[in-house]
């Protein structure tokens, strides 16, 4: 008999249903777009052939809505909308696939094969990457043998780790096969390569199955690897038969195409490795076998075959147990002994090695034991901890709560360049040099400190509302340069305190939407000026529209030129997160989405991501339409704001970021939004304090002239030092925020190791 291939159209049901009770093995799918598919699904109902219809269409398209904005908490209405979206206007009814299948007279209402399996893989990531699952989806495994290769064959399908899987095995199931194969007692006397079909096609019906139900034979052998023409041979051969013919036959074919084969043989968790596609001269099974060919096996006597399976097995490596098993075959034991929990460990280590594979991954020929029994009988039991182990743990829970809502703190870029340790009673804020300021990068320091001075600020607040008090000692030594502040908490006299800026720690955000330009309201202008005084520091505001304007154009012209300016550009485009995916797997950086306010923004980054077109713009002078939206932004705001704080140490600047983010979560509750502009005064430190860093010496001139016109809204005493440019405005809420890293990221606690007595 051929391989069992899936019809490219529609097989007509009633021929299908003719056999379905022991032949049939793939789905019926119908698409109800296809007027004549629709039909045909309308016909098998109304004959009552269908036994149950599981219609969940709707919990599946509201998964695919969340899990493609995983950080987006929808609203009811919102996940509607997008649902009405994905539809386009086709009704519910008939949208996406309906898979009946004839084993069990089932009909399954379905998203569309690209949606299925977007969502079905997405639990996946980011153990297998977007991009590796691309690749995984397009390989070919010819797998032999379908009692431990059920195991295989179903993880494989588990993962989605084939393109086409060509499934081959002659037997049928015996009753004393369940012990191993995942099946149920209908299933008796079923081919085992159409019993592996059904499970596959139940938990995918776009599945890419071909079936060799003669098993793999001398005639097909070729069919069973290469397929059906070119571009059609297998990538991986998987053995799990029990023919010491066909195995051999399988190693000299594959050998000769120079294809991968793998072997699991239940037994200690052996995986054999055989890289053909490396070492086409390679002997094979690696010489255990000598020189024996496929052919010469069927001639030899039933002790020298069974001689073979021992080499094969290995004679010093092979357990005990199997080894006296396979010494009583054919005499107490009519089969060789094998464990259903064995056989679902070869399942995982199979695929586990498949997709080494076919992902190009380090993985040289030879065998690993994967001993679960072995690795079991060596478990030491971990000291008991004692009760001051407990309170430890408990300690160092409540800490990485205060730890959770520091880190929620705005820092430049979204750089979040903090690291927080817990030891001795004490928590220990460093400065993350990877992450700003490491090395000679003084700017990148100098807006680090004031990052973590924003943490600083929310720790205590966090720790007032939790019944702590937050004693902080910044810079507390100089043996380690990165150590910024320690924090030691005690009971707070009188319990926890409300605080109404706690809420707010959450909800604060940059908000980059334009405003109403509606005026300031005297009451917030208050409220804001005491939140900056009662700590240290100064806030100056503007509302005049004419020099709201000037501001705009400065603003302007400082963003064109950080664009610009080499030094400049690389840091600038490697804050920015080009897509959600990008977002999502670093935890960190600014969507360019939340910084492109129009499409002709977005239009603009996509394009100064060349470093090239930068350079002509910088050459040319150009760039004049990178300025528009600064404009805008200041032309839209109710007054633009800014933060000093005396002094220029480091100290200066940890207390300005403190008082930067208390005067922040100030107006969050208050509901101004806030619209950090910090380009320009960064631009003037560069310029005044850190050496014109990045600039040539006409665009120094330029800042110092861009100063001057600066002075006429603000005023700025030469020992005080500027934390916060910012515009001030009445918008909606911003539509994205930016990500945190998970707290365990920057977050280490270590348990202290328990004394011997």
């Amino acid at each position: 008999m051929h391989a069992r291939r899936l019809p490219k159209t529609l097989a007509p049901w009633r021929e299908v249903l003719a056999s379905a009770e022991r032949e049939s093995w793939f789905p019926l799918i119908f698409d109800r777009s296809v007027p004549a598919e629709a039909e045909a699904m309308d016909e098998l109902m109304n004959e009552g052939e269908v036994v149950y219809v599981h219609d969940m269409i709707e919990a599946q398209l509201k998964d695919l809505v969340r899990s493609r904005t995983p950080s987006k908490n929808y609203t009811d209405e919102e996940v509607a909308q997008e649902i009405a979206r994905l539809l386009d206007g086709q009704s519910p009814q008939d949208y996406g696939r309906w898979a009946f299948y004839p084993w069990s007279r089932r009909l399954v209402h379905l998203l569309p094969p690209d949606s299925f399996i977007e969502l079905r893989s997405d639990r996946n990531r980011n153990k297998i990457t977007s991009e590796e699952q691309a690749r995984l989806r397009k390989i070919k495994i010819a797998l032999a043998g379908l009692s431990v290769g059920n195991a295989v064959a179903f993880t494989l399908a588990l993962e989605g780790v084939f393109g086409e899987l060509r499934l081959a095995d002659f037997d049928t199931l015996d009753l004393s096969n369940m012990n191993r194969i995942r099946c149920a007692v209908f299933d008796l006397g079923l081919n085992k390569a159409i019993i592996a079909a059904r499970q596959i096609f139940e938990q995918n019906p776009y599945a890419n199955l071909v079936l060799f139900t003669d098993g793999v034979t001398p005639e097909n052998i070729g069919e069973f690897i290469d397929g059906t023409g070119p571009g059609d041979r297998a990538d991986i051969v998987i053995d799990e038969c029990d023919s010491i013919a066909i195995k051999l036959k399988l190693r000299e074919e594959a050998r000769a195409r120079r294809l991968p084969v793998l072997m699991e043989t239940s037994d200690r968790g052996m995986l054999d490795i055989e890289r053909f596609d490396l070492e086409p001269d390679r002997p094979i099974l690696h010489g255990l076998v000598g020189t024996v060919t496929s052919d010469q096996v069927n001639t030899l006597p039933p002790p020298a075959r069974l001689g073979l399976v021992l080499q094969i097995a290995g004679l010093h490596t092979i357990s005990p147990r199997l080894a006296a098993s396979l010494l009583e075959l054919n005499l107490t034991l009519k089969g060789f002994s094998q464990l259903g929990s064995d056989v679902t460990l070869g399942g995982a280590t199979t695929t586990t090695a498949v997709r080494r594979l076919a992902l190009g991954m380090p993985m040289a020929s030879g065998r690993v034991y994967i001993d679960v029994s072995a690795q079991l009988a060596e478990v030491t039991s971990p000291p008991l901890p004692d009760l001051s182990s407990a309170r430890r743990l408990r300690e160092i829970a409540e800490v990485r709560e205060l730890v959770q809502y520091a880190i929620m703190a705005p820092s430049h870029g979204n750089d979040q360049p903090w690291r927080f340790e817990y030891a001795d009673g004490v928590l220990r804020l460093f400065l993350a040099d990877e992450r700003g300021g490491g090395g000679r990068d003084e700017i990148g320091r100098h807006w680090a400190l004031v990052a973590l001075g924003g943490a600083l600020s929310n720790l205590q607040i966090a720790a007032g509302v939790k019944g702590r008090e937050a004693n902080i000692q910044l810079f507390p030594g100089k043996q380690d340069p990165s150590l910024v502040a320690e924090v030691r908490f005690g009971l707070r006299a009188g319990g926890p305190a409300a605080d109404p800026l706690f809420e707010q720690i959450p909800r604060r955000a940059t908000n980059r939407q334009l405003g109403t330009r509606a005026h300031l309201s005297p009451v917030h202008v208050q409220a804001l000026s005491a939140a900056a005084r009662d700590n240290g520091s100064k806030l100056q505001l503007c509302t005049d529209r004419a020099l709201l304007g000037e501001l705009g154009q400065l603003l302007g012209e400082a963003e064109r030129l950080r664009l610009l300016t080499p030094t400049l550009h690389g840091p600038t485009m490697r804050q920015i997160r080009w897509s959600e995916a990008e977002a999502h797997d670093t935890q960190d950086g600014i969507r360019v989405e939340a910084l492109a306010v129009t499409p002709m923004d977005f239009a603009a980054f996509q394009l100064l991501r060349s470093t090239d077109v930068a350079k002509v713009l910088r050459d040319t002078n150009g760039g004049r339409l990178l300025m528009m939206s600064s404009v805008q932004a200041l032309a839209s705001s109710a007054a633009v704001g800014l933060l000093t704080i005396p002094g220029q140490s480091p100290t200066a600047l940890v207390r300005g970021g403190q008082a930067m983010q208390q005067l922040w979560l100030t107006a969050s509750a208050l509901g101004v939004a806030i619209h950090p502009i910090n380009t320009l005064i960064d631009m003037f430190a560069r310029v005044e304090r850190f050496h014109g860093a990045g600039f040539d010496k006409r665009e120094i001139h330029r800042f110092l002239e861009m100063r001057e016109r600066f002075t006429r809204a603000f005023t700025v005493a030469l020992t005080d030092v500027e934390i916060l440019l910012f515009r001030l405005s009445y918008a909606d809420p911003a539509p994205l925020r930016t990500l945190r890293r998970p707290v365990d990221a920057v977050f280490s606690a270590p348990l202290p190791e328990k004394k011997s007595p």
